[in-house]
């Protein structure tokens, strides 16, 4: 077992500029991307067609939405455009619910995660690739820590929360040992949230019905974590980035030239318009997250975060998008968001790089949450917006189109 050193106390914005610092490169496992093979190995797992698949529980995670966006891109499959789909790239992976359905269902061929958060990225290249360390690390945690709860649960609570990786560590303990504090952090604290704000289940007297490990079931973790080092195995989960939204959308094309651009989609899912800095540790708020990340210039506020991530889609996006967003009614209203009805690229745009003027298709789409609500779930449309051939979005009180 890793022996880990004592925690060193940081804000939370220190902590993950540290940890990105000292989990290295990482921009790939094992710090090189992995190529695309032509020949499919078929999934095989329990866990293909289960109800839950993620490992990770995660704010306004897809995993009910999933059936939704799976029935957009197999309509699309319809179309003589969009005859399949090799690649579907999710930049903000989070729990990655969507991803691991619709590989797991045939919807798509291949998935490729990417996520700016250090952690989350860790946690899903070790259960790629280091899957039984990581099973192993989980049941000691488990065992040791968390079973029986009480004060010991939130001792080691506060230690994970405050954990930097060691310089001294090996890099692949370094990023095992980042995969345990996102999995310990994520199933133990309040939502999910890995957000400093969050407290652990049950609070710190542990005095709820519902304590510090009623959220970790390692069976049900042990066969999750699995299923992920089973299908980057077989070739279908590509690989994981740990990279911004912009950098994968515009690294895929150039990585993979070999895909057709109609063949390849992109499923974002990125933080509220609202409330995003209380939920994520990388968000759009200009706190913490991606707004720190931005280059050049004075720091950016979140709705020009937004603006930005609006703009690209619309004019620079080389290849199909799918996006889920709560539904804010600035979305459609602004036509520096997603009020227009087709891309506009520029004219060196479409010559360079191939972007086309696909339209743009809105559905509303009824769901519920309960990271945003107060008090249990809450009833919340979910806005899709996508450039996949508007004739094969559906229509109907599943997917409704805007008043």
């Amino acid at each position: 077992m890793t022996t880990l050193t004592e925690p060193i106390a940081t804000t939370a914005t220190d902590g993950l500029a540290q940890t990105a610092a000292l989990l290295g490169t990482g921009d790939a496992i094992n710090g090189r991307e992995r190529a695309i093979t032509s020949d499919l190995t078929a999934v095989a797992h329990d866990l293909a067609r289960g109800r839950y698949q993620s490992p990770l529980r995660y704010p306004g995670a897809k995993s009910a939405l999933a059936p939704v966006i799976a029935r957009v891109i197999t309509s699309a499959k319809q179309s003589r455009e969009v005859p399949e789909v090799n690649l579907l790239v999710e930049p903000f992976a989070g729990g990655a619910s969507a991803s691991l359905r619709m590989i797991g269902d045939g919807t798509v061929d291949r998935i490729l995660l990417a996520d700016a958060d250090p952690l989350v990225t860790a946690f899903w290249q070790v259960a790629a690739e280091d899957t039984e360390r990581l099973v192993d690390r989980m049941h000691d945690e488990w065992s040791r820590f968390v079973r029986h709860g009480g004060p010991s649960a939130v001792e080691r609570w506060d230690y994970w929360r405050n954990w930097i990786p060691p310089i001294e560590l090996a890099p692949r303990d370094r990023r095992l040992a980042a995969a345990m504090q996102c999995l310990f952090l994520n199933r133990t604290t309040f939502s999910g949230i890995l957000h400093g704000k969050a407290g652990p289940l049950g609070g710190r007297a542990q005095e709820s019905k519902y304590p510090i490990g009623c959220r970790w079931n390692p069976d049900a973790l042990t066969e999750r974590i699995r299923y992920v080092g089973h299908l980057y195995d077989v070739g279908r989960l590509v690989d994981v980035w740990r990279k911004d939204w912009r950098s994968t959308l515009d690294d895929v094309p150039e990585r993979y030239p070999q895909l057709l651009p109609s063949r390849v989609i992109a499923y974002l899912d990125p933080p509220y318009i609202d409330k995003s800095s209380l939920l994520y540790r990388t968000s759009f708020d200009p706190r913490g997250g991606y707004g720190g990340q931005v280059e050049d210039g004075p720091e950016k506020d979140t709705d020009s975060l937004h603006l930005g991530l609006a703009h690209y889609l619309r004019a620079k996006a080389q290849f199909r998008w799918l996006l889920s967003y709560d539904n804010h009614p600035s979305l459609t209203e602004s036509p520096w968001l997603y009020a227009r009805d087709r891309m506009n690229p520029s004219e060196s745009d479409r010559v360079n790089l191939g972007v086309r003027r696909w339209q743009i298709s809105k559905r509303l789409v009824g769901t519920r949450y309960s990271a945003a609500g107060k008090v249990g779930k809450r009833a919340a449309d979910e806005l899709l917006i996508t450039t996949l051939p508007p004739s094969t979005v559906p229509i109907d009180e599943q997917l409704r189109v805007l008043p």
